[in-house]
């Protein structure tokens, strides 16, 4: 038989059973890839106030960390290079898309960030599938979870900034089509200015 699971205590020796097998990215923004939605049913809301505490759905929102949102490559919090595919999680409540005092809620930046829409305006789509494979910014920060163990946590959703495209300026046709020369104008041209220099 040629496989083999380490005990508890070599994993506790190895350290993996507190940090994981892999370090963590910095806290900072990620351009991330939403690679899957699985929806959580009957999720107790531990920060209800109501007894007993209200219970709804959730989604664990798996994405995949492209790059950094500048673009750059992708280094742990040691500075090294990464290698491997990284995951993301955020944990959405699809019931808590509101917006209060002009702030919007995490779901609401998160759905209207992966769809490429105003968070103020309607949001609108078929599915969560429709989700799926849409980029946007996630800004990670590294906490400790209730047990004490370091994890990166998404705190905030926002869309990729595309610039807009120039406005073309507005040119005369006349003047836009004597800016496009002919090769045979060109060549006529070019002996002008330059009379006997040129090889032909």
């Amino acid at each position: 038989m040629g496989i083999r699971l380490p005990s508890a205590e070599e994993y506790e020796q190895k350290g993996a059973a507190n940090s994981g097998d892999f370090t963590l990215l910095p806290a900072d923004d990620y351009m991330v890839e939403v690679k899957d939605i699985i929806v959580q049913k009957d999720q107790v809301d531990i920060y209800s106030k109501e007894t007993p505490p209200r219970v709804r759905d959730t989604l664990q929102v798996r994405c995949k960390v492209v790059s950094f949102a500048n673009g750059d490559t992708l280094i742990d919090e040691n500075g090294d290079d990464i290698t491997d595919e990284r995951l993301l999680f955020a944990f959405v409540d699809p019931t808590r898309v509101g917006i209060y005092q002009g702030q919007a809620s995490f779901a609401r930046k998160f759905f209207a960030s992966a769809l490429g829409v105003d968070f103020n305006g309607v949001i609108e789509f078929d599915d969560y599938n429709d989700l799926l494979g849409k980029r946007l910014i996630a800004v990670a920060i590294i906490k400790p979870n209730s047990k004490g163990v370091k994890k990166n946590k998404v705190i905030d959703f926002r869309p990729i900034r595309r610039r807009p495209a120039r406005a073309k300026a507005d040119v005369d046709p006349k003047v836009e089509a004597e800016a496009k020369l002919s090769d045979t104008d060109v060549v006529a041209k070019a002996k002008e200015i330059f009379e006997d220099d040129l090889p032909f």
